[in-house]
Parts: C-alpha cells; structure tokens; sequence
C-alpha cells in the first residue's frame, strides 16, 4: 500500500506551539463557538481579512444581487469562516466518536456498493463546508483505504499540523504531485481506494487548464479528475457537504460517472463542476469565497 512521508516541522513548533493548539482544541463546542463568535468581529471588523477578495468574488458571482444582498452574503460568509477556523482546530484533538456525532455520512450503502463492484473510486468534492471533517468521516465510515490528495502549504509547520490532523483515523494524505504514483501502486498492488480531490483549487497556470463557466464567469479547472479517471477506468462520485447548524454537518454523496470510457477527461470534469456550482449555489454563504480563484484569465 502507498504511503507518505510526514512533512518536517521546527522543534518550536512541534513541542511548544502544537501542545496550545492541542488544548484549544479540547475545549467544548459552546466554549469554541463563543470564541468564533468575538474572532468574527477581530477577522471582518479589525483585520478585515481579504475583504477586498471576497467582496469582487460575490459581486462577479452574482451579478445581478444588489449591494445589501452582498454585503449581507459576506457577513454570513466571514461568521462561517470563523466557525470553521475552530472546527479545524477541534479536528486537531477530536475523538471517533465525537466526529460521527458532528458530521454524518448519509451513503454508506453506495460506498459498499462501490467497494464491491470496483477496484478503486474518485471523490470530487469542493470548498463548501468543513472539508477537513469531511475527509475524517470518511476515514470512519468506507471500507476503502482512504487518500487525501492536498496542495502543500507553503508554511512548514501549519503542513506538518494539517498532515497529522487529516490521517489521525489511518487516512493517507498525498501531495497533488504524487496522486499518479500513488494510483499506480495501489493498481499494482489491488488495493482499492478512494482519492479525494478538492475539484475546486485554482491551477498554479492557466496553461492546459480547462475552461468552463462558474459561478457566472469564464472559470479555469485543473483537468486532473477526469483524466485520472479515464486512465485508471474509475467511477467518479461527487461528496456534497451541507451545514445544518453550527459546527455540525451532514454529507450526501452520488456517482456521477459509473462508465469513464464512455465519456471523454473535459466532459467528466464539466459534470464536476456542474455539481460543485449546484453545490454552492444551495449555501453559498460555506465556500471559500476568499480563496483568490479567479487569478487567470483565458
């Protein structure tokens, strides 16, 4: 089976910053959403963090919205985004069963279904929701070895803290650069896997990207999904994540490619995408509207 090496971190980091981020992290769900509450008001208010990002998105997004309907989506936004920093720093300690009790995964019978019809499975899904509990659940809930496929943070140390986080239930993250190899052993070897791919990542190039319209403008996708599953003849399955109250979710997952031969790369990332705008659409105020994913133009 493929594995992974753990990134490095400093000394510091790892002995004294990790352990404060270990206690913050067992405080109880009131406690953090009262300190989510007062971080809203410091992130939107006092450091205004990448206002000026996420006020062009929405305005490009919805065209048609009036100032008052954006501002007022943007608000929701960065009262979400708050939550979420304190979701993913409780994933840091969270137990098992906590996490079945904060997110949900309603197609356990699908993922049986898949385990036994298939070698291996492609998870798309999006910045819509906690997509790091997103990617724990699952650890806990499929019979798959589960793959984590991430883009490395450029900060060492906050890379080590998210690897460590993310494979805490025996889930492997992979670097985006490693995810062929990655399959390619797992073939090899039978064993069968799921890769989860943030379909949603803006590519560090326009150059081979493909085109789409999202989200009302011209829109660059890596084409990574479709061409792995076209190359390793693998289903594609879209993971939805919808919040139905603080720090709580339930997930919905569905194949959208049972067949990847009979489809070509662009026109299987096209039904991703298709899914991950109906996705956002539904509660627009849970995706990562200050991820800066408009930088290329065609």
């Amino acid at each position: 089976m493929y594995k992974t090496e753990i990134p490095a971190a400093s000394f510091i980091f790892r002995w004294v910053v990790f352990p404060l981020f270990w206690l913050l992290s067992k405080l109880p769900i009131f406690l953090l959403k009262g300190l989510s509450n007062f971080f809203y008001y410091i992130l939107y208010y006092i450091i205004r963090y990448r206002r000026n990002v996420v006020r062009e998105n929405l305005k490009n997004s919805f065209p048609s919205w009036s100032e008052s309907q954006i501002l007022s989506l943007e608000k929701k936004f960065y009262k979400y985004f708050s939550d979420l920093i304190f979701e993913i720093i409780k994933g840091i300690s969270i137990s098992g069963e906590e996490i079945d009790k904060r997110i949900s995964n309603q197609s356990i019978p699908l993922y049986d279904k898949l385990f036994n019809e298939h070698q291996s499975i492609i998870v798309a899904l999006s910045h819509a929701g906690n997509w790091e509990w997103v990617s724990l659940i699952s650890q806990r809930t499929v019979k798959f070895q589960v793959y984590i496929t991430y883009k490395p943070l450029s900060n060492k140390n906050f890379n080590w803290l998210m690897y460590i986080t993310r494979s805490k239930f025996k889930g492997i993250p992979v670097p985006m650069n490693e995810t062929l190899r990655q399959l390619n052993l797992n073939k090899d070897l039978n064993v069968k896997t799921i890769t989860a791919l943030v379909a949603d990542q803006n590519p560090a190039t326009s150059k081979g990207a493909q085109w789409e319209s999202f989200l009302a403008q011209d829109t660059a996708f890596l084409n990574g999904p479709g061409k792995l599953s076209k190359r390793f003849s693998m289903p594609v399955v879209y993971f939805k994540c919808k919040r139905i109250a603080r720090f709580k979710y339930v997930t919905e997952s569905k194949t959208i490619i049972s067949d990847s031969s009979i489809y070509s790369s662009e026109e299987i990332n096209r039904m991703i995408i298709n899914e991950m705008e109906k996705d956002i659409l539904e509660q627009p105020e849970i995706w990562l509207w200050s991820h800066r994913r408009w930088k290329h133009s065609r």
